[in-house]
């Protein structure tokens, strides 16, 4: 029988924790809370994430405009072609590109695929690797024509970061007293939420719940993901490397 993951949400990030609670929303909006049994549910549900986000110190649903959406997909965009590019020149025909191209091979490997980072840790994760890409390997960069690209992915994460805003990033990471308890109310609701849908498929068969149950434990499932990466990950080491010759 299915049935919506249990998750606590205590350890997400003020964004992520929004983010979270704006997506079910949605997803409620698609299937029909009338057809999910949980209309009761709905009101409380919308004052409780528009509290949250006041006590953010952010209009309601700011953290998700389209202009961040876009920006972020366009500095990954640059990431990933400059991936390729990285990829393309390990079988060049000049030995002297392809050895450069494998250092900075053995660098985007050592980062990691940054790409599926929540925003905060994708940004500090992009300046941490491209600081490197920038200084200690700058000349493998240069060799295999990637210099201008790179340039290009760092204009765009701090644009990013410019439409972010530090203010909106640092109070998405500290949660106050007031986030605090709205975040208590969003997820006591969400809770209510969860535990009445569950209830309905089993009174009543999971034919009309399987799709929202399936697409509520997709983020559950993804968002468990970041936190145990994020709890199991290293420090950055500052310690200067010296290039592979």
């Amino acid at each position: 029988m299915k049935k919506i993951l249990l998750f606590d949400l205590h350890s997400t990030h003020n964004d992520e924790h929004a983010l979270f609670h704006n997506n079910v929303y949605k997803l409620i909006m698609l299937e029909s809370a009338a057809r999910l049994g949980i209309v009761n549910f709905i009101t409380d549900y919308e004052t409780a994430i528009a509290a949250e986000e006041a006590a953010m110190g952010v209009d309601p649903g700011s953290v998700f405009t389209t202009s961040i959406t876009q920006a972020d997909k366009y500095r990954d965009q640059l990431d990933r072609s400059f991936d390729l590019l990285v990829e393309s020149k390990t079988i060049d025909f000049d030995p002297n590109v392809r050895e450069a191209a494998f250092r900075v091979e053995r660098i985007l490997k050592q980062s990691g695929y940054l790409r599926k980072l929540p925003y905060d840790d994708k940004s500090k994760a992009y300046n941490t690797r491209n600081k490197k890409l920038t200084t200690i390997y700058a000349n493998d960069v240069a060799i295999i024509g990637g210099s201008a690209l790179l340039d290009q992915q760092n204009a765009a994460n701090e644009d990013f970061l410019n439409r972010f805003g530090d203010r909106a990033s640092e109070e998405a990471l500290a949660i106050s007293g007031n986030v605090r308890a709205t975040r208590v109310v969003t997820d006591d609701v969400y809770e209510a939420i969860i535990n009445q849908v569950n209830a309905l498929a089993i009174v009543n068969g999971e034919a009309d719940y399987a799709n929202f149950i399936d697409k509520v434990n997709y983020y559950v499932k993804y968002n468990k993901d970041v936190l145990a990466a994020r709890r199991g990950r290293k420090k950055d080491d500052d310690t200067p490397e010296t290039p592979e010759k």
